[in-house]
């Protein structure tokens, strides 16, 4: 069996003799190249839930996903690439192939995620944020080797990842030694004020129908945003987002001490080397008082030509992306009903084998899909940028984690930001719009959306 995680950050991992070899080996490449990297990763017992670790890793800048399979907590920043505008995935690709070929990689038993491994967000807007609600700045895009993280994976197995940057002049003793002492504290950067938030929401329903019935678009997915008094901690409010079936919960602290989290059920694409898989989720209606009104509803879905034609659309995006890098994959004819928490949604999985396992590619390739944004892509989201009035941020962006060999991404939905104060909450929902919506049905399926961040606050 491994070593039991560390149950007080304040104390340093044990250090053997195969870990200061590694870092003597990154100082030593450090010298030939200006800098290096060391990442090591240890077996170790992990509990089923993430919450007591993530709440005792509080100032120290954390990003969690955790679902049915298992759960991914990193912890701190051994280096940061980050970049803003249309092009900032491949910049973001090209940087983090430099940082993994001057990363030395040790690990004393096989089976683990393969290293080094990175977490990475991704802002639904292309360039970065000013400040907000999202901290004082908010970059569009950002890859972090984490300095720890605390992996379990779906055998239940459990891994410490741990990682440092190098420099040059650096004694390997002395880097061992960080290497295996906690993250250090983040300061906060001082909290910002929200900017307020637009509440003609029926109004921009309208608007956007007559462009689309106008032939301006196809659809376009317009988003609102709450302001609600937050009373649960964040271990509760963890706590209650873990209890919801089908969903990924994620949590990711902003620079200014808030902390974005939620429970989505979508997920961008998971992928092992060149097996991937994706998932269009459109079309929702809400639950019903009980399993015979389920079925109904949920027949009643699959029926409805306005929730079809929503879905139909991500599907066809979905396969005019893929279908250049792949060499194979498969679209199933009809979509499905799935259940995520008191939603009931259609949904279509697709299976590719990809050309070359380029993870990066795919998901400039893929995001943002219609799900989120609306069709033609470039349309929709200079219409979102000019008529929304939000600042979407991380909401209906990506969250995940990459390694050489294997990633898996979400699109971060069903969720909101807590203030650093812990005082109130920003919800977020949103609604696909195509040339049959219905302003005041909209409006109650965002509603419908933020019953759960609106319940887990409480």
């Amino acid at each position: 069996m491994g070593a039991t995680a560390c149950s007080c950050l304040s104390a340093p991992t044990s250090r053997v003799a195969w870990i200061d070899d590694a870092c003597e080996d990154a100082v030593a490449l450090a010298r030939l190249t200006g800098w290096a990297a060391v990442c090591v990763a240890l077996p170790v017992d992990l509990p089923v839930e993430p919450i007591a670790l993530f709440t005792e890793a509080t100032g120290r800048q954390r990003s969690l996903l955790w679902d049915d399979t298992g759960w991914l907590l990193a912890v701190g920043e051994a280096a940061t690439i980050a970049a803003d505008g249309p092009g900032r995935t491949a910049w973001l690709a090209r940087e983090w192939a430099t940082l993994s070929a001057r990363t030395i990689i040790r690990s004393p038993v096989p089976g683990g995620p393969t290293l080094p491994l990175a977490v990475g967000a991704w802002t639904f807007e292309d360039a970065g944020l000013a400040s907000g609600a999202w901290g004082a700045h908010r970059d569009g895009a950002r890859l972090v080797l984490p300095r720890l993280a605390w992996w379990r994976g779906p055998d239940g197995r459990g891994w410490e990842l741990r990682a440092r940057r190098v420099a040059a002049d650096e004694d390997h003793g002395v880097v061992a030694q960080d290497l295996m002492g906690p993250p250090p504290l983040v300061p906060h950067r001082a909290a910002m004020p929200w900017p307020p938030l637009p509440t003609d929401f029926t109004e921009q329903v309208e608007d956007a129908v007559a462009l689309i019935n106008d032939g301006a678009m196809r659809k376009v997915v317009l988003a609102r945003a709450v302001d609600e008094p937050l009373v649960a901690d964040d271990a509760t409010i963890l706590a209650r987002l873990g209890a919801v079936a089908g969903s990924t919960v994620y949590a990711h602290d902003l620079d200014d001490g808030g902390l974005f989290v939620g429970a989505t059920p979508e997920l961008l694409f998971a992928a092992e080397g060149t097996h991937l898989k994706t998932m269009a989720l459109a079309g929702t209606c809400p639950r019903g008082a009980g399993e015979a009104e389920d079925l109904a509803l949920s027949a009643d879905l699959l029926a409805s030509t306005k929730q079809r034609k929503e879905h139909g659309v991500v599907v066809e995006h979905l396969a005019a992306a893929l279908r250049p890098r792949a060499c194979r994959f498969t679209v199933p004819a009809m979509p499905h009903q799935r259940t995520a928490g008191q939603l009931i949604h259609l949904e279509t999985l697709l299976t590719v084998e990809l050309r070359r396992p380029d993870h990066l590619d795919v998901l400039a390739a893929l995001h943002p899909t219609p799900a989120v944004c609306g069709l033609p892509t470039l349309t929709a989201a200079h219409y979102l940028a000019r008529h929304e009035g939000l600042q979407r941020g991380l909401y209906a962006g990506l969250l995940g984690w990459f390694s050489a060999t294997s990633s898996r991404v979400v699109v971060p939905l069903r969720g909101g930001i807590l203030a650093a104060d812990r005082r109130q909450a920003r919800l977020f929902a949103g609604a696909g719009i195509i040339e049959t919506s219905d302003p005041e049905a909209e409006l109650q399926e965002t509603d419908a959306k933020l019953r759960l961040m609106r319940g887990v606050i409480a």
